[in-house]
């Protein structure tokens, strides 16, 4: 019988829950979707049914899993893991790790997604070798996390690493936030189904909507492979998007001067080849100098488990290992 890691990964849009070794092998997952509309009461008694019924996959619960490990959007008020203002989740002061772990009757860590995310990367993308790093998920929002000198950086109230809510543009688009502007309002996964929409309403985009198969729903996947195949409205919507990105970063590189910047989510994952060199660029192109030596701006190799293997590095830094 072996020790096991519950670990827990709460998006906007979709919940990964797996079962994993201290070694960091991950032995089961479950995927599904997170139906924010539904309240927090029912994703908190969903997860917790996910956990329970993918611990008995791999043998009994209450002696198996010595820890459980759970990442929420922020912000997000640490120790005490309650979500303060999601405006992704819409949820206002959740105490998530207490009701987690009323429900799993299991001691409970809660950590924002892309600190665990920033995590995950440092130890197995990285194996602990940069000691300093920035992680940014595109993904359905955008969000970051920071490690310096090898340790996650939460700020005085665990605030840290809101990324997405960077001004980016004054007086642009609105934000879920209530503000205007921010790089999650214009360059989302959202933020680009937004702008699909707004160029159907326009009876324009043609060559995206094309890719949809009637689907109501056309975001960032259907606009990257008519990126590919050349189409004009699609690659402006592309080169927008890394417009932004590219300037949120270049504000992050000259502040903090970490030795690698990495990106992740569904976003950035699926569009890694239209954005990746031209990033690059963009960056380089204004940070100082100083900033530029040995930089490193690169996509996460661990895909959509990323926070997962994050919840399995903090589980071993709570248990000393």
């Amino acid at each position: 019988m072996q020790d096991l890691i519950a670990v827990v990964d709460l998006g906007a849009s979709k919940i990964l829950n797996g079962i994993a070794t201290a070694q960091g092998e991950i032995l089961v997952k479950e995927k599904f979707p997170t139906n924010p509309e539904n309240g927090p009461a029912d994703i908190i008694d969903r997860i917790a049914d996910s956990i329970r019924k993918l611990s008995s996959w791999c043998g009994d619960y209450e002696s198996q899993i010595v820890r459980v490990v759970a990442a929420t959007p922020g912000p997000l008020s640490y120790p005490e893991g309650v979500v303060v203002d999601s405006p992704n989740l819409a949820w206002a002061r959740v105490p998530f790790k207490d009701e987690l772990s009323k429900r799993l009757v299991k001691p409970v860590i809660v950590e924002k997604d892309t600190n665990l995310a920033a995590l995950g990367e440092y130890y197995f993308g990285r194996q602990g070798q940069p000691r300093s790093l920035l992680y940014i998920t595109v993904s359905t929002g955008i969000g970051g996390g920071i490690i310096l000198d090898g340790r996650i950086w939460r700020g005085h109230k665990g605030g840290a690493g809101e990324i997405g809510h960077m001004v980016v543009e004054p007086q642009g688009r609105a934000c879920n936030c209530g503000r205007r502007g921010c790089l999650e309002a214009l360059a989302s996964g959202a933020a680009i189904r937004h702008q699909v929409s707004e160029l159907r309403q326009q009876g324009k985009g043609i060559g995206i909507v094309a890719l949809g198969n009637a689907k109501k729903d056309i975001g960032a996947e259907e606009v990257g492979e008519a990126a590919r195949r050349g189409d004009a409205e699609a690659l402006t919507l592309v080169s927008r998007v890394v417009e932004y990105l590219g300037r949120a970063v270049a504000n992050l590189v000259n502040i903090f001067n970490p030795e690698i910047v990495v990106l992740g989510g569904g976003v950035a994952l699926g569009w890694q080849d239209l954005i990746l060199e031209r990033l690059n660029l963009d960056v380089k192109k204004e940070v100082f100098a100083i900033n530029t030596q040995d930089l490193k701006i690169e996509i996460t190799s661990l895909g959509e488990d990323i926070v997962l293997y994050g919840g399995i590095a903090a589980a071993l830094q709570k248990s000393g290992i």
